[in-house]
This record gives structure tokens, sequence and C-alpha cells, in this order.
């Protein structure tokens, strides 16, 4: 009788991991990726309360208060790179104070049980070839003005760990991490972020 219960239970755990497989993966994806985006935008919040645009460029007026020349400061742009980068991953190796986890009725997808059931819980396990580059726009603001945009773009692969498998996704955010009001003409010799960063590294 013990062993026909026990066959009876491993069929139908086989049958609900085929049946709601594409769901379980779909639903814990979705799940890490907000807590992964959710931590990316923490983390630029947290290093840019030490930053202001005039930290990342410097610009140079003419007699006439008119920019002659915008000078993006590499150093510290190297450094909020880094920072970045690094408190990123403290917090994944870190998110034991974060409750990850969905409830097994929802991996059903019926309406009446979403949200009820025992907690399924998932961990993001890893990230891997996490990559941090910096970007720069102008955008038209009016007459004679335009908003110069300087952006941070991550680019990383994640290990999602559940307690019947892993999933690898990769997460892909862009977030602004200063502006400024410019006005007059944008100078020739402004050089894009991007591009000097580059340079810088392969130097």
């Amino acid at each position: 009788m013990l062993i026909l219960v026990l066959v009876t239970a491993l069929f139908t755990v086989v049958y609900l991991i085929k049946t709601i497989g594409p769901t379980f993966n779909q639903l814990c994806l979705s799940e890490a990726k907000s807590t992964a985006t959710q931590i990316v935008h923490e983390t630029i919040d947290e290093v840019m309360e030490k930053y202001g645009y005039n930290d990342l460029i410097t610009t140079v007026k003419d007699k006439d208060g008119k920019i002659v020349s915008m000078q993006a400061n590499i150093a510290v742009m190297n450094k909020i790179v880094s920072q970045i980068a690094l408190k990123i991953q403290e917090k994944i190796d870190n998110q034991d104070s974060r409750d990850i986890s969905i409830r097994l009725g929802t991996f059903t997808g019926i309406t009446l049980l979403s949200g009820r059931g025992p907690k399924v819980p998932i961990r993001i396990s890893s990230i891997g070839n996490l990559d941090t580059k910096l970007s720069s726009e102008f955008t038209s603001a009016g007459i004679n003005q335009s908003i110069h945009r300087i952006f941070a773009s991550i680019n990383c692969k994640i290990d999602v760990l559940t307690p019947f498998n892993t999933i690898s996704s990769q997460i892909e955010e862009k977030v602004i991490l200063a502006e400024n009001v410019i006005i007059g003409e944008i100078p020739e010799n402004y050089l894009d972020i991007g591009n000097l960063l580059n340079a810088n590294k392969n130097n």
C-alpha cells in the first residue's frame, strides 16, 4: 500500500512538472528579473548620491558665457562604473534579506488559485559577465536649449535557482545617471562618453 502511494505521488509530481514546467520557468524568471532590476536601480541611486552632473562633465565658457568645450571626467566615470558593478554583485550575494518566492497555486494558471498555497522559494544564485557601460545623448529642450543625459547600461547573466532546476537569463537595463540643461550650442569638440571610456581602456 505504501509503495502504491509513493508511486502515485511520484507520477503526480512528474505530471505536474511537465504540465506547469514552462509556466513555472517563466514566472520564476519574471520574479528574478524584477528583483535584479530593483537591485540595479537601488545600487545606481546609492552610488550617485555622491555625484552630480558637474562631477562627471566639466564645461568651459568664454567671457560671454557661451560654452566652448565640454570635457568628461574619465577618472570619476571609471570609478562610478566600478562601484556600480561591485555593489550590484554584493547585493546579489547578500540577498538573504529579500524574500523571493511564488505561491504554488500561481503556477497552475488558474485565477482562483493564484497567490495561494505554499511558497516556492527562488534565488538569484549568481551574476556573471556583468558589463557596465556609460553613454550620453543630447535632446532638444526648446529654443536654443538642449538636455544632456548620461546613462549607465547594465548587461549581465543571472542564474535563477529553484527547488527543481536552474534557469539562466540575461538582464539589460539602461538608467539615467545625471542630466543637465545646456543653454546655447553644443560644442563641436564634445566627444561621446562611451568613445572616451573605450579609448581610455585601450590605452
